[in-house]
């Protein structure tokens, strides 16, 4: 073990404290938000969809890598590499490399999948909806390889935690780790683009649409986050390999913004329901009421849904319209919900008038 100096009070130099707020920030913040969101699809649009359950083993998973995170402190993560003892840094790299890559992957598997299936519930086109398919398949194929990818490229598996084995060989472990970090970056990218396509179509006002626009893109507003960390994977390799337990923080920072950020973005849209229904001003003018007309999937028929607080409403039909109806009601016609003259119509927004 290599020989460092200690600082004057005799303790070996820390900066576990960095990851530590953050691998605790992150579910106090991240798992109130996911609670609003059942709230807001049980009470307000009475409505669960797949893409919530799946937001739950992604959070779960993702409080469980937080747990990982304070127990590798202990082993010696956010010490320099010469003040953690032989057995903590051995058991410090053996439960990082398998524990680690299983937790935070397949969180972001159920995260990204889980926006998908949201994505499916507004696709405007067959096109839409494969190309919604394909980026779920190479993110569902992508964190599985990079959650077990570790476990395949060192032969023995020992090797990546046990330096006195000299048989044996890994891959270039720098080149997989930033490998890893692009795909999942370019997913990320992916999904950002792809409610442009739901935007585009919409006629809507600028302003409104721009609304339209921030309420979907927030999904994928982890992607901010993706490109930096690949940045941080390249700026690491020379520091991590030098003095790993050190050199690990940074990454292990990003990784967990990353991670609950990407939950948080997830459910936001969902979470515009409930701020409509707590301040109804946000929306807009309210002289004139503001009724939806939601197409009922088992009649066809178009009802009245005074619960529908949101922009979109998601039910078993997938196409949709947040249209404005501007005419007025006659003043001898009792007050009615008229839809948008489309079949694809799932919501349409109509201005009911005074009597």
């Amino acid at each position: 073990m290599v020989a460092g100096a200690l600082p004057h009070d005799g303790k070996p130099e820390s900066i576990a404290y960095r990851v530590i707020i953050v691998a605790a920030v992150g579910p106090a913040i991240t798992i109130p938000i996911c609670l609003l969101r059942f709230y807001t699809k049980r009470s307000i649009l009475r409505l669960v969809t797949i893409d919530d359950y799946l937001i739950i083993p992604a959070t779960l998973l993702a409080f469980g890598f937080s747990i990982l995170i304070f127990y590798q402190t202990t082993n010696g993560l956010g010490k320099h590499v010469w003040a953690v003892p032989a057995d903590r840094f051995s058991r410090l790299m053996k439960i990082g490399v398998i524990a680690g890559p299983l937790f935070y992957n397949l969180s972001t598997l159920f995260t990204k999948v889980s926006l998908c299936a949201f994505y499916l519930r507004l696709s405007p086109s067959k096109s839409f909806t494969y190309a919604v398919y394909a980026v779920a398949l190479v993110s569902i194929l992508h964190n599985l390889i990079a959650a077990l990818g570790i476990v395949i490229n060192c032969n023995p598996i020992a090797k990546y935690w046990d330096y006195s084995i000299t048989t044996g060989s890994c891959v270039n472990l720098n080149a997989f780790f930033l490998s890893v970090a692009c795909i999942n970056a370019a997913t990320d990218l992916a999904l950002l683009f792809l409610p442009i396509r739901i935007i585009w179509g919409l006629h809507l006002p600028m302003r409104r649409k721009i609304s339209v626009a921030i309420l979907l893109l927030t999904g994928s507003f982890v992607c901010v986050v993706s490109l930096i960390r690949v940045s941080m994977v390249v700026e690491g390799m020379n520091t991590t390999t030098m003095d790993a337990t050190w050199g690990m923080v940074a990454n292990f920072i990003w990784i967990l913004i990353e991670m609950w950020l990407g939950i948080i973005c997830a459910c936001l849209p969902s979470l515009y329901s409930l701020l409509r229904k707590l301040f109804p001003l946000i929306h807009g003018r309210t002289r004139k009421p503001t009724l939806a007309a939601v197409r009922d999937p088992n009649s066809d028929r178009l009802e009245q849904m005074e619960h529908a607080e949101s922009g979109y409403y998601s039910g078993q039909i997938s196409q949709f319209s947040m249209r404005t109806v501007d005419q007025p009601v006659q003043p001898h016609m009792s007050p009615t919900v008229r839809p948008e003259p489309s079949d694809k119509s799932l919501i349409s927004t109509v201005r009911v008038g005074e009597v």
